[in-house]
Order: structure tokens, then sequence, then C-alpha cells
């Protein structure tokens, strides 16, 4: 019985935490933004948006300052959502 009840107590915190972050996010993070964003989300680790590049050119240019300032590497990439181009790690 008692193991039964500490199960069900964990099931409903991890479910608490789930809708909480879902619709809070962590510090940082502006609310109504998602933990669970996927591929296709238009919002950074921060919940800002993404910014957008209208070629590949110039994302790469972009990525090869922020690389070359941050001293990490980034990359680009076509979006499936917009079919703009994107910077990531």
């Amino acid at each position: 019985m008692g193991t039964v009840a500490v199960l069900v107590a964990a099931v409903v915190l991890m479910s608490l935490v789930l809708y909480w972050s879902g619709r809070h996010g962590g510090r940082g993070r502006i609310g109504g933004t998602s933990l669970r964003r996927g591929p296709g989300a238009h919002t950074t680790s921060t919940g800002r948006a993404k910014i957008s590049y209208a070629t590949k050119e110039e994302a790469q240019e972009q990525a090869r300052r922020m690389s070359h300032a941050d001293g990490v590497r980034m990359s680009v990439y076509q979006c499936v959502r917009c079919a703009k181009w994107h910077l990531g790690h």
C-alpha cells in the first residue's frame, strides 16, 4: 500500500512539474513557451523568438561573427516551418 501511494505521489508531482514548465518555463523564459519545443519551434531555449535570415550566406556570415566573438561554433540550418535560415549550436 505504501509503495502504491509513493508511486501515485511521484506521478502527480511529475505531472504538475510538466504542466508548470509548459506554462511558465524556467528562469529567463517568457511565459507560455514550452520545454518540449521540438525542432519546429520558433523560440530559443530562453523563450525568445529566433532570428531569421533570408539567405544561407547571410546566416553563415552571422554565424561566423558569433563564433569568432563567443568562441562557440555556430551552424546554420533551413527551417522546415518558415523556409528561412536560423543559427544553431
